[in-house]
């Protein structure tokens, strides 16, 4: 038992091309201290008669603030959790760098991910696996393009209206974009300016916690070009950016807003029954959301404080279409933060409780 603590503390995870030695004590003290209330949305609401959830399985996640908090607090709103005997707790709000250390010290049991953050967790040796998939890009023209995973926004002074205007502004110069390798914002980024002739060399990413914060930035002349998140679109239209393209530009289909949920590979091994759960209620709520857009837009809107215009789309399934994981395990090859043959996908995902 102590070795297996020991192993945990010693864990190298691979971020941005960078290892970085991750010390589990400093995350748990760090991470929660004035954080977030314990809890689920839903026991707010509750009555006395209905707070008795005793007989109900706990399962842990961080508190979202963001745009992937839609079906989590779906499930949560209609009862979807329930329906299934498990019961959520939110365990606290955390900064992007905490959320993998926190599912990995059991304070946390599940959480989401990219496929190429995925798959750099598991080649530093992080012992989890994706066991079903969230978040899609739409490819039904008929889906409004507000459900599109990412949008691009710029300053309206610079001039610049789409990718192809990219192409001489500030030419010689790094163009600056919110983003830290590797996630969404960083691969679906570098294979628009690659398809575009932009050239990927051109980008110098910069890290914020929040989409907000990269909107400001903009604004102030921080920061050339804001990606940002389905939530905060009208955010950026209020104030007043101009919108340069989507996600749907990558020429990707649904690969372009893949998200996988993920838990610690003995979490998976000593509760598979929980895992099929909990993805039984994550389909119940994807299917909801989608179908019930506003009412989506309007619980995640209530939660993180924002008013939210739209929320992502969601896989009608949790089967994860190996195809659309290919992709962004290949761009590490690319960048140099893997070597070919490193991760299989059978290291990063497994399909044994698709739903």
């Amino acid at each position: 038992m102590e070795e297996k603590k020991e192993e945990k503390k010693n864990l190298k995870f691979w971020i941005g091309g960078a290892v970085a030695v991750v010390i589990i004590a400093a995350v748990i003290i760090g991470a929660y201290a004035g954080k977030t209330k314990v809890g689920a949305p839903s026991d707010a609401k509750k009555t006395a008669a209905e707070s008795d959830d005793q007989d109900l399985i706990p399962i842990k996640t961080y508190t979202r603030k963001n745009c992937t908090s839609t079906p989590i607090l779906v499930a949560d709103e209609l009862g979807f959790y329930k329906e299934e005997g498990l019961k959520l707790v939110f365990t606290g709000e955390l900064k992007p760098t905490e959320v993998l250390p926190s599912v990995i010290n059991e304070n946390n049991d599940f959480a989401e991910a990219h496929p190429n953050a995925l798959a750099t967790y598991v080649a530093g040796g992080a012992a989890v696996k994706g066991v079903g998939r969230s978040i899609i890009e739409p490819v039904d023209p008929s889906v409004d393009s507000k459900f599109r995973h990412m949008r691009w926004f710029v300053k309206p002074d610079t001039g610049i209206k789409s990718w192809e205007d990219l192409v001489n502004y500030k030419k010689g110069e790094k163009l600056t974009i919110n983003g830290l390798a590797p996630n969404c914002g960083t691969f679906i980024s570098t294979t628009i300016f690659d398809k575009y002739g932009i050239g990927r060399d051109r980008i110098e990413f910069v890290q914020f916690d929040t989409d907000q914060a990269a909107l400001q930035a903009v604004e102030q002349g921080g920061l050339d070009i804001a990606v940002v998140h389905p939530p905060f679109y009208k955010l950026a239209e209020e104030s007043g950016l101009t919108l340069i393209g989507d996600s749907s530009d990558a020429g990707l289909g649904e690969a372009a807003g893949i998200y996988l949920y993920y838990f610690r590979n003995d979490f998976i091994e000593k509760n598979p029954d929980i895992i099929k759960r909990f993805l039984r209620a994550m389909k119940k709520a994807q299917i909801w959301a989608n179908e019930n857009p506003d009412k989506a837009a309007k619980i995640t809107s209530d939660f993180i404080g924002v008013e939210a215009s739209g929320s992502h789309y969601y896989a009608a399934t949790t089967v994860i279409n190996e195809e659309h994981i290919k992709p962004w395990v290949d761009d590490l090859v690319v960048t140099g933060k893997l070597k070919e043959g490193q991760i299989k996908m059978a290291d990063i995902l497994t399909h044994e409780f698709e739903q």
